[in-house]
């Protein structure tokens, strides 16, 4: 399986798997996956793909940078190292996440979502792997869930965004390769989204 083919499976399986996480997650702030941090969320994600697929037995967590410059979140068995990211435009108590357009899209701050894909980039990993965006918003039913634009906050939407962002800034080819959505998950903010992938092209 080559890292196309092995990101573009992520995100199906992990939108299939992320219900099962949900429902057994009790959270620090509500329960279900979607308001607990960043490593928490891939470490459940991670133990839970290996339950459902052998492909994933054998994923490494936390690896360092052949080039020594830092860890790679998780890499594939394969070899694909993968990058990950929470997209949420929403705190659990239903504030504005103010923070979030610099911890994702700023070329100019560091392990952003745009860095990230920076740094696999000139990392020494082979292949150079790709991204995983782990988007979540609220319920379409949800008054509060978008009062201008609502056309625009989708997940295809975010992932051209990202990708034209990253070509823009740091000159690299990256294509998306999984737009998977989800619904159905237990905390009223953080109730369905989209596991996002992207590839980096030597």
């Amino acid at each position: 399986m080559n890292s196309e083919e092995a990101l573009t499976k992520l995100a199906d399986d992990i939108a299939t798997v992320i219900p099962t996480v949900d429902a057994n997650t009790e959270g620090q702030y509500g329960d279900g996956i979607g308001s607990e941090d960043e490593p928490r969320q891939v470490e459940l994600l991670v133990d839970e793909l290996q339950r459902h697929s052998a492909t994933y037995q054998g994923t490494r967590q936390e690896v360092p940078y052949p080039n020594g410059t830092g860890r790679c979140d998780i890499v594939l068995p394969g070899e694909t190292p993968v990058e990950c990211k929470l997209i949420r435009y929403w705190r659990a108590n239903g504030d504005a996440e103010d923070n979030m357009p610099k911890q994702v899209f700023s070329p100019f701050h560091e392990n952003t979502l745009l860095t990230d894909a920076q740094k696999l980039s000139t990392s020494g990993f082979e292949p150079d792997g790709g991204l995983l965006g782990l988007f979540y918003k609220r319920s379409d039913s949800d008054p509060e869930s978008v009062a201008n634009l609502p056309e625009r906050f989708t997940a295809e939407r975010l992932a051209d965004k990202a990708a034209r962002d990253i070509a823009y800034w740091f000159d690299i080819d990256i294509d998306v390769c999984g737009v998977a959505e989800f619904d159905g998950l237990q905390h009223p903010v953080q109730s369905q989204g989209a596991a996002i992938t992207w590839e980096i092209k030597s």
